[in-house]
């Protein structure tokens, strides 16, 4: 082509993006990749755009773990013949079906907010001469570009490495092509379902509810939309035997699983014999279709009252009500603060918590994965027949408050790190000097405020269950762990919570997820153990006592060895530099 040529197209493209309804649909895709409030650096403002990469990731990994089960040469040394890859692959099939749907929808529920206009789009768009049509279909149009790209790069790289670590081995490149095109549709239209699920509830109940109703409550249904998509997340394993043995006359109770449906479609496809898929497809088709009309009318619907109601309402409403329960908590923490400082920051913070949906739908979060994991011990405990009697519970029924106590507190710990707005924290800057001692003093106090209810949910619940001595062990056991966890947790913790930016990114990351699960797994499971041991033989208290004393010495000591620079105030992070220089420059004669 001339340079003329290519001159014409390169114009004529130019004019394409210079149209309104193109540059209707850019604005509102980036707002919702983007952010819509004008996020200040440091502040949290996880756009799509970013995460993209992050996203691909579980599925990768995931493929990457399959390789031992798959590969010819470890079939080869475990003795295995040849498998077959459709029959074989029904329950790894179910687990990436639910990651797809539990990442897409965990996705959906933290991007809510920026899939509608806000203030500043009804500002800039409501005076131009643009109907209000016509922005309505940018926005429809951006919503679906953005679930199809989500869908994509959620399943990108398992897409990918799923089929070669599966049908490595296959001679027949035909089934290895029907594996992978079976794999990227179900995988696709489930991520999509779970996407347009999750919009049409959030968008039914805004269109059905009062405005300033639906902000206080839809964070719980947000939270409660998290909890289930990690216990169907968590629950994947435990379906293996039952996606095996699936057949026509099945539990009804099984099919209702939409995760069920779009294996039924998958396995459909690749033309397995058995009577239940060909339903299951069909059920998959219906369902994922009611979800995107659903999601489309829900959308309708609310668009018009959120767009109209822009001018006039406050874009950050309290999440919650919880007034009252604020009040207590605020009230009980009073009693302990010794400055002022303490007070005012120990009010903030409280406040900004209950208030911010940021905030506590990510403590939500945690306290979500912490209940599932919880309702799984106790589900273990129950098949184990350990529920009852026993004078003495078992390790897994003792590490349910332990399990939820680490979940909570590390939730905290890691909203502290998030601003609420970050071009806010001036007066904090102004009023506080950065060699104040009072920043870990104050998050360990907000830490305690969250303990209270937990002691006493525990004395209460042990205490009716096995008796007033053995509920009061426990409960104080669980206090003094929880104690030594949120010292370990506050350990180089040198802010005021929410008013810091977000720490940077850190190539020892997955280092950090390691030691958690450690720390996880010594705490939940590792102290319950030894808690049984010391109700039976009290020898064993003298050996958590002497445990727990050595635990605080080596924090305590490990404070004291802090430089002065590690104890000081900071607002803003800074990353790591990866070559340290040493500043040897003077002036002077």
């Amino acid at each position: 082509m001339s340079s003329e040529g290519l001159e014409i197209s390169e114009q004529g493209r130019s004019r394409a993006g210079q149209r309104p309804m193109a540059r209707l649909i850019r604005h509102c895709v980036d707002r919702v990749l983007h952010g819509g409030d004008g996020s200040a650096p440091g502040e949290m403002d996880l756009g799509i755009g970013t995460m993209l990469a992050l996203l691909a990731t579980p599925g990768a990994f995931a493929s990457i773990f399959l390789a031992d089960k798959y590969g010819t040469l470890f079939r080869f040394l475990r003795g295995e013949g040849r498998l077959d890859p459709f029959a074989a692959s029904l329950p790894d099939e179910y687990f990436f079906i639910v990651l797809a749907m539990v990442v897409t929808g965990a996705v959906a529920v933290w991007k809510w907010d920026a899939l509608f206009p806000n203030h500043r789009d009804y500002a800039n768009l409501a005076p131009l001469p643009v109907s209000a049509g016509r922005i309505f279909l940018a926005n429809v149009t951006a919503l679906m570009f953005l679930a199809g790209v989500l869908a994509l790069d959620v399943n990108a790289a398992s897409s990918v490495l799923l089929p070669i670590i599966v049908c490595g081995s296959e001679s027949s490149v035909r089934r290895a092509a029907v594996f992978f095109a079976t794999h990227l549709v179900s995988v696709v239209l489930a991520s999509a379902f779970s996407f347009f699920a999750v919009l049409a509830i959030l968008g039914l109940l805004m269109a059905a509810l009062p405005y300033r109703l639906f902000r206080r409550c839809s964070v719980y249904v947000r939270c409660s939309i998290l909890t289930v998509l990690m216990a169907l997340l968590s629950t994947s394993f435990i379906m293996v035997g039952f996606l095996q043995n699936i057949s026509a006359t099945s539990p009804p109770q099984l099919k209702l699983l939409s995760a069920v449906w779009f294996l039924g479609l998958c396995q459909f496809l690749r033309g397995v014999a058995n009577p239940a898929f060909p339903q299951l497809a069909r059920v998959a088709i219906v369902g994922f279709a009611s979800s995107l009309v659903l999601a489309l009318g829900a959308y309708a619907l609310s668009y018009r009252r959120c767009f109209t109601q822009s001018a006039e309402t406050i874009p950050n409403f309290a999440a919650t009500g919880g007034r009252t329960a604020l009040r207590r908590l605020v009230g009980l923490g009073d009693l302990f603060m010794k400055s002022p400082f303490e007070r005012a920051c120990f009010r903030f913070t409280l406040k900004s918590l209950f208030r911010s949906e940021n905030h506590t739908l990510i403590v939500g979060g945690f306290l979500g994965l912490g209940i599932v994991v919880a309702s799984q011990t106790l589900f273990e405990a129950y098949k184990s027949k350990s529920l009852g009697g026993s004078a003495v519970p078992s390790a897994d029924l003792l590490s349910i408050p332990l399990i939820l106590g680490f979940f909570l507190f590390v939730g905290l710990r890691f909203s502290f790190e998030i601003p609420v707005t970050l071009r806010a924290n001036w007066i904090f800057r102004f009023s506080v000097g950065p060699d104040t001692g009072e920043c870990v003093p104050l998050a360990r106090k907000v830490m305690w405020t969250f303990l209270v209810p937990l002691f006493i949910a525990c004395l209460s619940a042990y205490g009716w269950g096995w008796g007033g001595k053995i509920g009061l062990a426990h409960a104080a056991t669980v206090t003094i762990l929880c104690l030594l966890l949120i010292e370990v947790l506050l350990v180089r913790f040198r802010k005021i919570p929410f008013t810091c930016s977000m720490p940077p990114f850190k190539s020892n990351v997955l280092v950090s997820a390691l030691l958690y699960f450690l720390g996880f797994v010594i705490f939940s499971s590792w102290t319950s153990t030894a808690e049984r041991w010391a109700l039976a033989d009290p020898l064993w208290w003298f050996i958590l006592g002497a445990a727990a004393a050595g635990v605080w010495m080596v924090i305590a000591r490990y404070k004291g060895e802090m430089t002065y620079l590690d104890r000081r105030l900071v607002f803003e992070e800074q990353p790591e530099l990866a070559v340290q220089v040493l500043d040897l420059t003077f002036s002077g004669r």
